[in-house]
């Protein structure tokens, strides 16, 4: 990770670690990688994203370039416009899962791809030193039109008649509230909607992905076909059958790749997942005959392999699914438009039938996360355990000031007795941290 960027751009509390400097100085910084690009420019509903989106729209400006301004779109949608604008960048404004206080930016260059860690480090270099243009040369800022392309698209991609099939869509209080509404609704089916306000204060609190409790009941509530449920950005998809039952990413995966292969549209019989993604997983889809490549954490880093190996369908257990033939990046509402095509052939509860090994997930807030990892104490406990469990990973958020511990076995009590023990090592590491700062 670089000074600004971490594993999914630059992300931070508004006003203290992410504020109007920053987004000016990206927004100059990339007129610097490119002379006089065009920006599109999409945000999510949080309240300081007017703030960043106006600061990011000066910093391009000034610079000499272009921008066209999306408004609240998912963050899949500034990809697709980026593509169909033959803009130079994308900027997302948006902290995806993080609480409201927490906003960030996305960055996407000419094929709607996140921008590669050397383009990262290229910009960053320019974060202090600003470009500015003469004054007939500051470029203009537009508002975007005919965005309901984005939603025609992902119309387009349900091959089935949604008629008679009730779904429960949880929007977070996010992105997706602009978008998923009504293309469930174009596509026949009724929706039970949860999370629709615009309310910028109100982004993934008690509900979305994070928090899928209240759309598992509205869905038994309802007698809903299924649910499904997105995070700030609309990029993440959890999802729950008509018993209530949810099927995270790794499922999500399963389901899909096992369709594409059953119709001779997986190639290379190959799926991407990452360290994290189910073992239980690997073992379904092997079974079936597709090979499960993993990555590091992160949907950059599974898109960025399946563009190199020319993969279908990759994701994350959080709920990132990236359809190659349809998008470049992660898309929650394509994704459960994909879902619900099958489900209107077959209960979600038969379709996800894929057993997954117990996983027990910590996350531990640190002042120093590079101290903490590189503690001897620690590392001593993270191998020490790996050896009681099938997996163990320790990482460092790309995106919080926390340490994540995650532990698989074949029993949640094996599983969560090796995340403990490492949780206490990071925690006697940390209180050591403070003790001597």
């Amino acid at each position: 990770m670089g000074k600004y960027f971490g594993t999914d751009g630059i992300r931070g509390v508004a006003g203290e670690e992410l504020t109007a400097r920053t987004a000016f100085a990206l927004g100059n910084a990339l007129c610097r990688l490119k002379s006089k690009p065009l920006v599109v420019v999409g945000q999510d509903t949080r309240t300081s994203s007017d703030m960043l989106g106006l600061a990011l729209a000066a910093g391009v400006t000034a610079g000499g370039g272009g921008v066209l301004m999306c408004g609240v779109v998912p963050t899949a949608a500034v990809a697709f416009f980026v593509r169909r604008e033959g803009a130079a960048f994308g900027v997302m404004i948006s902290a995806s899962h993080n609480p409201p206080e927490f906003n960030g930016l996305k960055v996407f260059d000419a094929q709607g791809c996140k921008l590669g860690e050397r383009q990262e480090e290229r910009a960053e270099h320019w974060f202090d030193e600003y470009a500015f243009v003469s004054a007939m040369q500051i470029g203009k800022a537009k508002k975007m039109q005919k965005r309901g392309e984005y939603a025609d698209a992902l119309v387009g991609a349900c091959k089935a008649d949604l008629r008679g099939k009730k779904f429960v869509l949880d929007c977070a209080n996010g992105a997706a509230g602009a978008y998923a509404p009504r293309i469930f609704r174009r596509l026949g089916a009724e929706v039970v909607l949860l999370g629709c306000s615009r309310d910028g204060k109100l982004v993934n609190e008690g509900c979305g992905a994070l928090h899928p409790e209240r759309m598992c009941r509205a869905v038994k509530q309802t007698g809903a076909d299924a649910g499904f449920c997105y995070d700030g950005d609309a990029d993440r998809l959890i999802a729950a059958d008509s018993r209530g039952k949810i099927a995270d990413g790794d499922t999500v995966l399963c389901i899909l790749a096992a369709e594409m292969k059953k119709r001779g549209r997986l190639p290379k019989d190959l799926a991407v997942g990452t360290s994290h993604t189910n073992t239980g997983a690997e073992r379904y889809l092997n079974a079936r005959g597709i090979e499960l490549a993993r990555t590091d954490i992160g949907d950059k880093y599974v898109a960025e392999y399946m563009r190199k190996s020319g993969a279908a369908v990759g994701g994350e257990q959080s709920g990132h699914i990236i359809l190659s033939e349809y998008s470049t990046t992660g898309d929650g509402i394509l994704t459960s438009v994909k879902l619900a095509e099958l489900i209107a052939q077959a209960p979600l509860s038969e379709l996800a039938e894929v057993k997954l090994l117990p996983q027990y997930n910590l996350s531990v807030r640190v002042a120093d996360k590079v101290r903490v990892l590189g503690n001897e104490e620690v590392r001593a406990a993270a191998a020490r355990e790996s050896e009681k469990v099938d997996r163990l990973v320790m990482r460092a958020s790309g995106t919080e000031p926390v340490i994540r511990i995650f532990a698989e076995a074949e029993t949640l009590s094996a599983a969560k007795s090796a995340a403990e023990a490492v949780r206490r090592a990071v925690m006697r590491a940390e209180g050591k941290a403070c003790a001597g700062s």
